[in-house]
């Protein structure tokens, strides 16, 4: 784009870890990582730890300087520097997955839908907080129009919203866009696009990305998180639940290898043998 930019790169815990096989990430390209960066991650590193929520991903984090001109009116030439330059670089350097996710948070959150409308191939999903849909006269809403009908291919798009009670800055334009974007959604305007919109009434646009980013990555990954006591009653739950995640999302995802090593090490230590067996049976490549 004609000038330095910094980005921010997180590496999973277990990227590094030689006793495990190296394996490919998902990865999340984050917006406003000036600010989102450093929470995002630890929220990231703990819903993947222990018994996950979410698979490990490799986070991108995209600064933004001057985020008015990057989300708005140069919104085309930042989503053409993430395409061509930014990630072919990601994806020379580390180990990705053919699966990435975009998040953002108002107007960065615009300049994920406009991502998901003119640039639908180059994410699986879109999560997206108190997007500034009435920006620009309402610029955003009207491109969502004009894409009624389009086939997204099956993309995610998933987003969190403070609730209609709530007046953005005094800007009511901001709620009917809401009301008028989950009518569509509800309708089934865009082909082949699957969606989830939550509503936080107790939160505000400050704090709404803390809670959404949490509940919609899980939301989006809902299948991954098994109950142990299912597992002890049958271990083949865990391929069966991946199996439904990627049907779902249209993507192969198998179980960790940290993963499948602690849950049988949990049921030797309570004296489940065969279920360990079973668990251990599926870390064979």
């Amino acid at each position: 784009m004609g000038q330095e930019r910094t980005v921010d790169i997180y590496l999973p815990p277990s990227y590094k870890d030689s006793s495990l096989r190296a394996v490919d990430y998902p990865v999340v390209y984050l917006l406003d990582a000036q600010v989102n960066f450093n929470y995002f991650t630890t929220l990231m590193e703990k819903l993947t730890q222990g018994i996950p929520n979410l698979p490990e991903m490799i986070v991108v984090g995209v600064e933004s300087p001057d985020r008015d001109s990057d989300f708005t009116t140069e919104n085309d030439r930042f989503w053409q520097f993430v395409r061509d330059e930014l990630k072919p670089m990601v994806e020379r350097q580390y180990r990705c997955k053919d699966f990435r996710i975009a998040v953002g948070h108002s107007l960065s959150g615009l300049a994920v839908t406009n991502a998901l409308l003119s640039y639908t191939e180059l994410f699986n999903a879109y999560i997206v907080h108190d997007p500034s849909l009435w920006w620009g006269d309402g610029a955003g809403i009207k491109r969502f129009e004009q894409n009624k009908g389009k086939d997204f291919g099956y993309r995610h798009l998933y987003i969190a919203h403070t609730g209609y009670k709530i007046r953005h800055n005094g800007r009511s334009g901001h709620v009917a866009t809401f009301e008028k974007l989950q009518q569509w959604l509800q309708q089934g305007a865009f082909k082949n696009l699957q969606w989830k919109l939550n509503t936080y009434p107790n939160e505000n646009h400050g704090t709404i990305q803390l809670i959404g980013n949490m509940e919609l990555f899980r939301a989006l990954f809902a299948e991954m998180f098994i109950d142990r006591n299912d597992i002890e009653q049958n271990p083949q739950v865990i391929l069966a639940r991946y199996q439904a995640l990627s049907q779902r999302l249209h993507y192969p995802f198998t179980p960790s290898q940290a993963y499948l090593r602690n849950t049988a090490k949990w049921l030797r230590r309570n004296g489940k043998q065969d279920q360990a067996d079973q668990v251990e049976a599926m870390l064979t490549p």
